[in-house]
């Protein structure tokens, strides 16, 4: 489960919007060690165009007065792959979600950060609540190389492809075409996913050197 992800805005972050297309990109909130709940930046290409928009990291939202706030109900940050085909946002709203660095641990203990080197899109799903985004990152099974630091899962990672990103947004009824990506790989345009041992999970003091996972 990825519950704390960073976007670093000193790891051209806004060169790597405008590759894909993406517009509005002074809209983007940076900062490390993001959290559930939090404001996060998003894609989204529901007027048409790639945007940057701000959303809740918690996908179900309830009523708080006039506002909007997390359903206490329903922990809702991830979204798991194997009930993908059950959730109508799968098919009309999704979204990318920028990020530099994620962190993970195994049960509780000996967090690390995973990294690529580079901005990537996390894959993930959102909702509107009037005039509010809120939305959660995909997880799909661990890889055999990442069960050691987490065994449960990973997020989804888009591939550093034009065709795919423009797909994944454009809200089509169809998915078939993303059920190769729903499988776990470590590789991120020809970078190997990189490990870094933390002393907290939300600290940005490590404790070793990072390792490559190839």
């Amino acid at each position: 489960m990825c519950s704390v992800f960073d976007v670093d805005d000193h790891a051209g972050m806004e060169r790597f919007l405008k590759e894909y297309g993406v517009h509005h990109p002074k809209r983007m909130l940076y900062g490390r060690r993001r959290r559930p709940t939090q404001e996060i930046s998003v894609v989204t290409a529901r007027h048409g165009e790639p945007e940057v928009e701000t959303a809740i990291w918690h996908l179900y939202l309830e009523r708080d007065g006039d506002n909007w706030k997390p359903n206490r109900k329903y922990w809702s940050i991830n979204s798991n792959w194997q009930k993908l085909g059950k959730r109508p946002e799968y098919r009309k709203s999704r979204c990318l979600i920028p990020a530099t660095a994620w962190v993970e641990s195994l049960h509780g203990k000996n967090p690390v950060e995973f990294s690529y080197g580079e901005p990537f899109f996390f894959c993930g799903l959102y909702k509107t609540w009037g005039d509010v985004l809120s939305c959660s990152i995909i997880t799909i099974a661990a890889h055999p190389r990442t069960r050691k630091y987490h065994d449960k899962s990973l997020p989804m990672v888009a591939p550093a492809d034009q065709d795919f990103v423009q797909s994944w947004l454009s809200g089509g009824e169809g998915t078939a075409s993303f059920e190769p990506y729903l499988h776990p790989h470590i590789e991120y345009a020809g970078h190997p996913l990189s490990v870094r041992p933390l002393e907290r999970a939300t600290s940005t003091h490590y404790t070793g050197e990072p390792l490559d996972l190839s």
